[in-house]
């Protein structure tokens, strides 16, 4: 059972994700049916750790075998998102591919594991023409700082 609990018009959601980069380029991934961006990885599962959702996470949606090298950041994130509001505390970790993947010449893709995911790798020069959330981690992405940090990001009025 993944740890997000659905209380009338809030949600609470525990999410980790993945900062792979390779050759200059961050993956990054969307919804199909949706503009903005965010970094690959998913719900942690009750009574499971973060490292251990994020190896799962990658395996199902990448058919990918990575190492968690270390803690980046822990961002907790209120926002609304379909007419709900949303606490989410995401743990976002370096990682590494056993395997290089394919950097697809730049385009979008798509893989048979994950088919409501769109993929695509990004130079770190030009992640400002993505509309990637939450943002804050834009600019640690872009300025390398692989120190650990904590942020609060409050998108809603009356929290």
């Amino acid at each position: 059972m993944d740890a997000v609990f659905h209380v009338e018009h809030q949600v609470f959601n525990y999410r980790v994700a993945g900062v792979l980069i390779q050759d200059g380029h961050v993956l990054i991934h969307r919804s199909k049916v949706e503009t903005h961006w965010s970094l690959p990885g998913g719900r942690v599962k009750l009574g499971e750790d973060a490292r251990t959702s994020l190896k799962r996470e990658m395996a199902e949606e990448l058919a990918l075998d990575v190492d968690t090298l270390k803690h980046l950041c822990t961002i907790e994130n209120f926002f609304t998102y379909n007419e709900k509001n949303i606490h989410e505390v995401g743990l976002y970790f370096e990682i590494l591919a056993r395997d290089p993947l394919s950097l697809h010449n730049g385009e979008e893709f798509t893989v048979e594991e994950a088919e409501r995911l769109v993929f695509k790798w990004v130079p770190l020069k030009d992640l400002t023409a993505y509309q990637l959330y939450p943002e804050v981690l834009e600019n640690k992405l872009m300025t390398g700082s692989l120190e650990s940090d904590y942020f609060f990001v409050n998108d809603l009025q009356n929290v």
